[in-house]
């Protein structure tokens, strides 16, 4: 078959809905740098026939991508897509030094304002999580994996924020009724499940991989909020709250007692 001379597929027509959430995308996304939102816009101009607009008086902002973020995470996409091994200088959140790592990355995820690749470390001889702004350096290798199967959303499920390492633990948590709202606006985490108990207080459980993620949140809660189990998270919260006592007590500023 063959078109008419002159003669060329209209592009299809935009509906508002469909404006909304482009001009949405293009409004987040933008804020992470220009060349992301220049991208969504000319993908945009291809498909519709004309763009979408949003009104200034909706407000999105986040921190814009660094020139070396956005960087690392073409290399990363690629390589994700290539299955081929990166070589990287990374600098871990609980240590100062600079190690050498070569990993196989599977994917990434966007959690807590940061970007983190989950790769097979051959050093560590398992999965881990690296925050892509810890890189120092990357360097793809000529060297290639097989895929792994490994399933993002069965991994995140039992995520809480970008803590994915660690065995399923059960939490409880239980609330003042004084925040209720504040608790309720949202579900935290896929496992959630809430009741009210006879005090008027909220009580939530979970099942979480590893406890240094949902102890991250709890602290935005206290004094609100109560831990019930596991005793090891109680006990890393009352030692948490000891320090914080300590550092505050009179006489006690900057660490010297005056």
């Amino acid at each position: 078959y063959c078109f008419s001379e002159g003669f060329t597929l209209r592009k299809p027509a935009i509906s508002l809905e469909e404006t909304l959430t482009l001009a949405l995308a293009k409004k987040v996304l933008g804020t992470y740098g220009s060349e992301i939102g220049q991208t969504l816009g000319k993908i945009e101009e291809k498909v519709f026939d004309r763009q979408s607009s949003i009104p200034d008086r909706i407000v999105a902002s986040a921190p814009a991508l660094s020139e070396k973020i956005s960087s690392y995470l073409g290399t990363i996409l690629q390589a994700i897509m290539d299955y081929r091994r990166i070589e990287i200088r990374y600098a871990s959140l609980y240590e100062d030094e600079l190690t050498t790592r070569v990993i196989e990355p599977c994917y990434i995820f966007f959690e807590d304002g940061f970007f983190n690749v989950r790769a097979y470390c051959q050093m560590r001889k398992g999965y881990r999580t690296f925050a892509v702004d810890r890189i120092a350096l990357m360097k793809p290798l000529d060297e290639h994996f097989l895929p792994h199967g490994l399933s993002p959303e069965e991994e995140m499920s039992g995520a809480f924020g970008a803590f994915v390492d660690g065995d399923p633990v059960d939490v409880v948590l239980r609330f003042d009724k004084d925040i209720e709202a504040r608790v309720l606006r949202k579900k935290w985490h896929a496992s959630q499940k809430k009741k009210v108990l006879p005090d008027g207080r909220l009580e939530f459980s979970f099942v979480v991989n590893g406890l240094d993620g949902i102890l991250r949140w709890i602290y935005q809660w206290i004094p609100h909020v109560e831990v019930v189990a596991p005793e090891e998270l109680r006990a890393r919260l009352i030692g948490d709250a000891g320090r914080v006592l300590e550092r505050h007590e009179p006489g006690n500023q900057g660490g010297t007692v005056l």
